[in-house]
């Protein structure tokens, strides 16, 4: 039995249940589940797991993983645990998916099942890969990323800071995702995409720039 522990933050979010079920794959304790709800309200999954903030002390030694998808909903509550003295989990990823052995990543990752790496990859802090992404070769991933389930990339593709790619998404090799952008569920990607826009449909259009 590992004896690898762990938090998971921010309960809130449907996708804990995936990472309770990596964590018992991977044969790792999930010491608590708290959640930064408003309140300080938190669950987990037994009674005897239950922490509050209050008693946050007592877990300092062992680091979370959040397990919210949204880039910006993920930043506030990494930062939040930050602030708590809490450290982050390394990198949890399920043992279906295929890692490329020169693969580099930061802390608090996760890789949901059937996720595909190619070679000489490389992804920030903070970033969340979901159930069947084929991803290529020499991708370059910036910190607090959200790849949704059955995304698919060509090779040499950079996604900046705090992007949200949606679900079956395609994104054509050599292309740029800018900082903060959304891709649509179901788009083709096939030119960059600039900072905070908004990109949908087959050939992927941007409909919308955000204000920073």
């Amino acid at each position: 039995m590992s004896n690898q522990r762990i938090i998971l933050y921010a309960a809130g979010s449907p996708l804990i249940v995936d990472f309770e079920e990596i964590c018992i794959r991977n044969e790792i304790e999930i010491s608590a589940i708290i959640n930064n709800l408003s309140g300080g309200k938190s669950y987990a999954l037994s009674q005897d797991k239950v922490i509050l903030k209050n008693t946050i002390e007592t877990i300092k030694e062992i680091p979370f993983i959040c397990t919210l998808f949204s880039p910006q909903n993920r930043l506030l509550a990494v930062n939040e645990a930050l602030s708590l003295g809490l450290k982050p989990f390394n990198i949890l990823v399920d043992k279906s998916s295929d890692i490329p052995i020169y693969f580099k990543h930061g802390n608090g990752c996760f890789i949901n099942k059937r996720v595909t790496i190619g070679s000489s990859a490389k992804i920030g802090d903070f970033v969340t890969i979901n159930r069947g992404a084929t991803l290529g070769h020499h991708l370059l991933v910036e910190d607090f990323v959200s790849i949704g389930p059955g995304v698919v990339s060509g090779g040499n593709v950079t996604i900046k800071e705090k992007s949200l790619i949606g679900t079956g998404a395609v994104l054509l090799p050599k292309i740029t995702i800018g900082k903060n952008a959304i891709v649509g569920a179901g788009a083709v990607v096939t030119k960059d995409v600039p900072d905070y826009a908004v990109v949908v449909g087959n050939p992927g259009k941007v409909i919308k720039i955000n204000d920073a």
